[in-house]
């Protein structure tokens, strides 16, 4: 049983959906401190039934539950799932047939706890029952937490002896010894209890058999006096029964007067109320005119109102417009003396730009002719410039040519260094290019292909998990399905064997008839008795023709069929020597006289003869035709009657089970169902057991689609892994694929960029020896030209100098003149300023009085407008006022019509009122005669429901079912009177009765026979216990010595292995008490005396207790083992002899380890990194490696 999966959500820190795969021998789990890999082992601890909080390393069960963190919130629930390999076939028999086992438990924050195995709920014992005996467990050997790999050593010996225990494989034994000793206890305790419970009632029988007695002749006597009271009550009932029929007919004709006064009185009621209405119109209609008038009136006040505003506007706009044009008189007289004042700055503005004009001209010409003369200056300047530049310039050349002819050589020779050099390195690239090229293009191969494959590998995963949710939502389905099928055969199949006890023991027949059935069967042999059955079972009929064939065979359906008169014979006489009751026999072939079979008549109420409605065999068809041959069935008793009188000669029998002899005698009353009780049994069982075989299938189908699911649903989970694990190993190829060939490209890059720079490099190289020669032949011509030119520039220098000396002094002079001319110009200018301001000002003025003229001339025009809209709305409203007038007038005389017609209205309803009054009295004293003929009606109710409640408080029975049976009896006399006061005298000299006596007597036997049964079955089981106790003992004694000694045995080889040197051994501290004893570690590490294991070192405890942890490995190796940290304490070369140790065991168990040394590491298959990117978030990262002892990768290396 091998840990194939571990699925985790909302565990501690592992808040997301989480899935570990272990399919490897050596798995290690790897990280920094505080990351969360500890939670995965008591995640598999807590799925395997850890219950107690502190071995989780909490205070509570809940703390197992992710609380919550940054960014977080808290998780409503923890699940883990384990998924467990039985290919093995080590799970108990009911899981064998598993090739896997999933374990799962899940629990709330309300502390709903839920455990499955294969998504099935279980009991916590269940998942216990399912690792023991297979060293797999929440405490087993398989699992060495934090501190524990100390705890071995250093424990107590009773302690340490619970690993040898369980390789053993009896820890299985010792539940189930605790088991049987917790089951003697109880059992002893009810055995004591049942001693003193049947002591109790050995004194109490005969006490109660007594009170049974004198209950029995009180019942008697209340039966008695039941009967005449009855009979007494019956016949008082009667009589106010009369009385009520004709209270009840007067009663009827004084509700059809009142009810003809009533109607008469809601007519008239009809007709006042239309009055009312009528006048509640008159007066709506009167306060509609009224209101009508009162509008009319209030709009010709408003209308004239409206008017005076008009025509006050009008005054208004009037003396609006001549204000406004008195202000444009006066804007007229102010824009014509603007206009004047405008008109002479103009004036004075043209004469002085004349003059500014004349001024900027005649200094233009002066600066131009300065500028000249400037210019001529500076051409004399750059001349004496040139000349002297062109004199350094030929005595620099001269100078710089003389030096480069002498460096000419040695840059030669260094040129052509270096341009073989470059050859070199080009043809180095063009090689390491290729290479890295043809690299490139088998990445981008693979890279290509990996990625189809990612997608394919998704598709597939999607396809995968829609089937698969489908598929478990069908397994839900099918999982209530089979639920309620299997509750549905087990209600039919335990009423069917209730059923077929009862049958099986003939229960409701004769006690004759049952010591036939069975006692005398078995005593004879059934194939010699001749007995065939009971006539019921060998019928059948349908379930409304049951009562029928009930009523017409009678005490016959309990008659025993026997094959001749023989065999009646000598089951009669059995009886009758065994004095075991008496038996109705009927042979198979009964013997009579000629019967004639009369004719059955048909037509409405006959149902048909009875024996068309029977089913039987056709070897039973003799005796059938003999019981049932004159027997017709109809609906009821009175189309019997009716048969009868009509001369039917046979015997008719009723749907309900009534019967009407040929003799003229009714069979009939309430329906008697113990006659039918054999025919219902019969029935019931054959609707059972064809009900049970439609179930059994129909179960069986559901249970094969529910393994058929369970089994597809399992393949394609597997199917998702193998996706999912598929992908993750692609997406790793893909991301070093894709690293791989982003650093070939950029290496690419820089070869390309290498090969530019060498190329261009070499083209700069062979030009320089050319430009060299070149260079040279021509310095040494510069070299010649410097020369002349020196001599030249010499000459020029002289003669520029002289030439710049008179060109200064005229600039000199047409300086001082261009000054005087620029001081005249600049007053001119800002004379002619000054003016145009005051133009610009009055300017600005005028159009200020423009804008102002306009915006009065459109005051006058709206004012013009408003006047001509005033008049007309004048006009208007004077309409309006007129018309409103004249509907004033009309409103009023409406008014007037309208408050006479409401006056003649309101007389006529008066008079209508008193009418109404006349008749309800009327009506008031019919319905006075109507109460009380109902009172008296009510009062002779009250006694009949008194009489009848007094009957069924006193006797339990309903007065009007009973009627039948004594309204045929004389009225009541003195007699009955004098023998129910002489029944209640002898009741009441009996004292007190304790009727449930009778019951307590028969219940207290059936008790006590039970119970001393009850005893004997706890006596044995006592014993049976005591020996199986005895026997785990002897089997758990064995089982320990053995495992021992083979633990000792591989111990002692271990240990000096591990150790290089030494020995040690395991020792019993009571050899004499296997099932008790306890068992200590003698060691001697190399070099040091025997001693106690308290003196030694850490490390040397560690690798004691890894020693003995991997002898118990070698005796009993189990599935999986679980190692948290347990090489802390060890040191390097330590670490490599556990590391190989665990190798070497790799064959026989699966390894997880939870490790921080690299060492250990490297013996991995598989390495998942446990790292927080999100603090308090735990995250999984796995790196799959192939192959033996290997270096840790880096990015473990990062996440430690």
């Amino acid at each position: 049983m091998k840990i194939k999966k571990l699925q985790i959500v909302g565990f501690k820190s592992f808040v997301d959906h989480t899935t570990v795969h272990f399919d490897h021998n050596i798995t290690c789990v790897v990280g920094p401190n505080g990351c969360g890999k500890s939670n995965i082992v008591d995640a598999i601890k807590w799925c395997m039934g850890e219950q107690s909080p502190s071995r989780l390393r909490g205070k509570h069960m809940e703390d197992v539950i992710f609380s919550g963190a940054e960014g977080r919130g808290p998780h409503g629930f923890a699940e883990v799932t384990l998924t467990f390999d039985n290919a093995d076939g080590l799970a108990p028999p009911e899981y064998s047939e598993y090739e896997e086992i999933q374990v799962t438990r899940r629990l709330d924050r309300q502390g709903h706890s839920d455990y499955l195995i294969n998504r099935t709920p279980v009991r916590l014992l269940d998942v216990t029952n399912l690792f023991l005996g297979t060293g797999v467990g929440k405490r087993a050997y398989s699992i060495i937490e934090q501190g524990r790999i100390g705890f071995i050593v250093t424990s107590k010996p009773e302690d340490r002896r619970a690993m040898i225990e369980e390789a053993a494989g009896i820890s299985k034994f010792k539940l189930s010894k605790r088991a049987a000793e917790r089951k003697m206890d109880q059992t002893r305790q009810n055995l004591l209890r049942v001693t003193d419970i049947i002591g109790e009632l050995e004194r109490s029988l005969g006490s109660l058999k007594r009170q049974a007695q004198k209950a029995e002749r009180y019942k008697r006597y209340k039966k008695e006096m039941r009967d005449l009271d009855l009979w007494v009550a019956s016949h008082r009932f009667l009589e106010l029964r009369g009385q009520i029929a004709t209270v009840a007919a007067a009663l009827s004709m004084a509700k059809e007067g009142a009810q003809a006064a009533r109607h008469e009185l809601i007519a008239k009621e009809a007709s006042v109320e239309a009055e009312r209405v009528s006048l509640q119109r008159l007066s709506s209609e009167v306060e509609r005119a009224q209101a009508l008038t009162y509008e009319l009136d209030n709009s010709v006040r408003q209308l004239e109102g409206l008017i005076r505003q008009q025509q006050e506007r009008q005054t208004g706009l009037a003396e609006r417009k001549e204000l406004a044009s008195r202000e444009l008189r006066q804007l007229e007289q102010q824009r014509q003396q603007l206009q004047q004042e405008a008109s002479s700055v103009r004036v004075s503005l043209s004469e002085l730009a004349a003059l500014e004009t004349e001024a900027e001209r005649l200094l233009c010409e002066v600066e131009v002719e300065l500028q000249d003369r400037k210019n001529t200056a500076e051409e004399a300047e750059i001349a004496l410039g040139n000349a002297r530049a062109w004199l350094s310039e030929g005595r620099a050349r001269v100078a710089g040519a003389e030096a480069v002819l002498a460096g000419y050589g040695a840059r030669r020779q260094e040129t052509k260094a270096r341009l073989e050099r470059l050859r070199d390195e080009t043809q180095a690239s063009a090689a390491r290019e290729i290479e890295f090229r043809q690299q490139g293009g088998e990445l981008e191969g693979k890279i290509t292909g990996l990625r189809s494959g990612k997608v394919e590998t998704a598709e597939r995963q999607t396809e995968i998990e829609a089937s698969l949710a489908s598929q478990k939502q069908a397994l839900q389905q099918s999982d209530a399905e089979v639920d309620a099928l299997r509750e549905k055969l087990a209600v039919t199949s335990s009423r069917l064997r209730s059923l077929g006890e009862i049958h099986e023991r003939f229960e409701g027949v004769g006690a004759g008839t049952q010591a036939v059935m069975t006692e005398y069967a078995r005593d004879v042999g059934e194939s010699h008795s001749g007995l065939v059955g009971l006539v019921a079972d060998r019928l059948e009929c349908d379930a409304e023709h049951t009562r029928a064939l009930g009523a017409a065979l009678g005490a016959s359906l309990e008659c025993l069929l026997v094959e001749d008169i023989d065999s009646a014979l000598r089951a009669a006489a059995y009886l009758a020597r065994e004095e075991k009751g008496r038996a109705a026999f009927l042979p198979r072939a009964p013997s009579s006289g000629p019967r004639v079979v009369p004719p059955f008549p048909t037509g409405a109420g006959i149902v048909g003869p009875l024996t068309s409605l029977v089913r039987h065999s056709h070897s039973d068809a003799a005796w059938v035709r003999h019981l049932l041959f004159d027997v017709l069935v109809v609906d009821g008793l009175e189309t019997a009657a009716r048969l009868h009188r009509e001369g039917f000669s046979g015997k008719l029998v009723t749907l309900d089970g009534q019967a009407l002899l040929p003799d003229g005698a009714v069979v009939g009353g309430a329906n008697d169902e113990s006659a039918t009780h054999l025919l219902r049994l019969q029935r019931e069982i054959r609707e059972l057991e064809q009900a049970a075989t439609s179930q059994r299938a129909e179960l069986e189908r559901a249970i094969g689609d529910q393994g058929r699911l369970r089994a597809s649903i399992a393949e394609r989970q597997a199917a998702i892994d193998s996706v999912r694990a598929r992908a993750h190993d692609c997406e790793l190829e893909i991301l070093g694929a894709e690293r791989d060939l982003q650093a070939l490209e950029m290496e690419l890059r820089r070869i390309a960029e290498r090969r530019s720079e060498i190329s261009l490099a070499e083209t700069e190289a062979n030009a320089a020896l050319s430009q060299i020669d070149v260079d040279e032949a021509n310095t040494k011509r510069e070299l010649q030209d410097a020369r002349r030119h020196v001599t030249d520039a010499d000459e020029a220098t002289r003669i520029a100098e002289s030439i710049l000396a008179e060109r200064r002094r005229i600039v000199e002079k047409q300086a001082a003149r261009a000054t005087e001319v620029k001081v005249e110009a600049t007053q001119s200018r800002e004379r002619a300023d000054r003016e145009r301001s005051v133009l610009a000002q009055l300017d600005r003025a005028l159009a200020q009085l423009n804008a102002r003229e306009d915006r009065l001339r459109e005051d006058v025009a709206i004012a013009d407008r408003d006047q001509g809209q005033a008049a007309g709305r004048i006009l208007l409203h004077r309409g309006r006022v007129s018309e409103a007038a004249h509907e004033a007038a009309s409103a009023r005389e409406q008014l007037s019509i309208l408050r006479g017609r409401f006056d003649e209205a309101q007389a006529q309803l008066g008079k209508s009122e008193a009418a109404l009054k006349e008749l309800r009295g009327v009506l008031e004293e019919r319905s006075n005669e109507l109460n009380e003929l109902t009172l008296r009606e009510r009062e002779l109710a009250l006694s009949l429901e008194h009489l009848v409640e007094q009957v069924r408080d006193k006797h339990r029975v309903e007065l009007a079912y009973v009627l039948g049976d004594y309204h045929d009896r004389p009225i009541p006399d003195a007699e009955i009177a004098a023998r129910a006061e002489e029944l209640q005298g002898l009741i009441d000299r009996m004292g007190e009765i304790n009727l449930t006596a009778i019951e307590e007597y028969e219940e207290n036997a059936e008790r006590y026979e039970y119970l001393t049964s009850q005893r004997r079955d706890l006596e044995e089981a006592l014993t049976k216990l005591d020996k199986a106790i005895r026997q785990m003992n002897r089997e758990s004694r064995a089982m320990f010595r053995e495992a021992f000694t083979g633990i000792n045995e591989r111990f002692k080889r271990i240990y000096p292995l591990l150790f290089r040197g030494g020995q040690a051994e395991l020792r019993l501290t009571e050899p004499q008490d296997m099932l008790e004893t306890g068992v200590d570690i003698i060691a001697q590490p190399p070099g040091k005396r025997l001693g106690s294991l308290e003196l030694m070192s850490g490390g040397e405890k560690a690798l004691t207790a890894v020693a003995l942890i991997f002898a118990i490995f070698q005796y009993k190796p189990s599935p999986f083992c679980l190692l948290d940290e347990v090489d802390a304490p060890l040191d390097e070369a330590n670490i490599g002899r556990f590391a190989d140790a665990i190798q070497q065991m790799t064959d026989r168990s699966q390894f997880i380890i939870i490790t921080h040394s690299k060492r250990t590491m490297e013996y991995a298959d598989v390495l998942y990194g446990v790292t927080m990117e999100q603090p308090g978030v735990s995250k999984l990262v796995s790196v799959e490696l192939r192959g033996g002892k290997r270096p840790v990768p880096a990015a473990v290396e990062a996440a430690e």
